[in-house]
């Protein structure tokens, strides 16, 4: 039996997920963590216009030995600074306040013979020179009016929130969050609480799946669990492919072959779906297709496959789909013993990622290993063994 490549079905998962709507929102508080759909461009110069970096008095050219100066003018923050200092004269300035013309440097009030309170003194005596653009901040020597605060894909972080503000942006335009309705499916499936009984399990892919969808920038809408009914599973997918507030349903469990596979029973009829057993481990059998208008991407019901199978098929896509960069693979020194693989099929080993950039398969198996794993190595499908010392793929988690 040939098993498609997983380039080739992460293409498909790709065209149906699709690109997400764009929305122009304020650039305030709220738009924390946005992703941007268009570059951000500053609408004014920043800063915009000549200030003290300092609290001090900025003072004009002086002759040379000039210490005491004249003080012509008092700058408070957010006062224009409408006259102009002569050479030799100075004037007393508060940080972020606009610099008189006339300016060549500002002495920090530290450095004077003033107090630092009360009305300005008619003179200054400083006990340094004045340095030229010392303590000076320039127009625009942070960032110019139409040059770009950030640029499409960058997300909205609280320091480049203050950048857009203080370069004068109002509103950006960035990516819709993808909605995701989740569900968990299987007979042998316990909610938190319940007693799973002698045949039963604790149900945990449905919040995992949900929770890693929130990691890739979506919004979990609805996380839900089905048994093995037909009926019910139907029900429940025309309920979510109708909300309003589901871009895309995702599915755990019932893909494989076996007599109970009720995603399978239920979805493959449809001419929008197919299902297929890739050459990966863990995570080979795999759905994709449409129910009515939404995208529905069907994962294994085992916790480490439904895992593995969202961080290198669905997050890629859903990356693509919100304009993100590509999370790019690394390469590092495998050590540890050796290691028999399947060859034939592409492997993802959960590992930890050393500081020294040294990785190691993970202790424990299946779900003990994957929590401990910050990290998947990928194995080629002609590799068989894996032996200390073997550069290998790294895919960060």
């Amino acid at each position: 039996m040939t098993h498609p490549p997983v380039a080739e079905h992460r293409i498909a998962l790709s065209a149906v997920i699709g690109q997400a709507a764009t929305e122009k929102i304020p650039v305030d508080r709220h738009a924390h963590h946005r992703r941007l759909a268009a570059p951000l461009l500053a609408v004014d110069d920043l800063p915009r216009f000549d200030s003290s970096a300092m609290d001090g008095y900025a003072a004009a050219p002086a002759r040379p030995g000039q210490l005491t100066f004249p003080v012509v003018g008092d700058v408070a923050a957010g006062d224009p600074a409408r006259f102009e200092l002569e050479p030799g004269q100075a004037a007393r300035v508060m940080t972020g306040a606009r610099l008189p013309a006339g300016t060549v440097g500002v002495v920090p009030v530290e450095q004077t013979d003033a107090a630092r309170t009360g009305p300005a003194p008619q003179t200054i005596t400083f006990t340094t020179s004045v340095e030229p653009d010392r303590h000076v901040r320039h127009r625009a020597e942070d960032i110019a009016a139409g040059m770009p605060v950030a640029h499409a894909g960058d997300l909205l972080s609280p320091a480049l929130i203050a950048l857009a503000r203080s370069a004068g942006c109002i509103d950006a335009t960035v990516h819709v969050p993808t909605r995701v309705a989740v569900v968990a499916t299987g007979a042998e499936l316990t909610v938190p609480g319940e007693d799973p009984g002698r045949g039963g399990i604790h149900e945990s892919n449905s919040d995992m799946v949900a929770a890693l969808a929130t990691a890739a920038g979506c919004v979990s809408t609805h996380v839900e669990t089905c048994t093995d009914d037909p009926d019910l599973l139907r029900t429940m997918l025309d309920q979510l492919a109708a909300a309003p507030d589901v871009d895309l349903i995702i599915t755990t469990g019932g893909v494989s072959a076996g007599a109970y596979e009720v995603v399978r029973q239920v979805c493959e009829p449809r001419e929008s779906f197919s299902f297929v057993h890739l050459a990966m481990q863990p995570g080979g059998p795999q759905g994709l297709g449409r129910w009515g208008d939404t995208p529905v991407v069907c994962l294994p019901g085992t916790p480490v496959g439904a895992f593995v199978s969202f961080a290198m098929l669905v997050r890629p896509a859903l990356d693509e789909r919100h304009g993100a960069p590509t999370r790019g693979a690394s390469s590092a020194a495998y050590t540890g013993r050796s290691r028999h693989t399947r060859a034939g099929k592409v492997q993802f080993l959960s590992a930890v990622l050393a500081d020294d950039g040294t990785v190691t398969v993970t202790d424990g198996r299946q779900l003990c290993g994957l929590a401990r794993a910050n990290a998947l190595i990928e194995v080629p499908e002609a590799v068989d063994q894996l032996v200390d010392g073997d550069v290998v793929v790294v895919h960060p988690l």
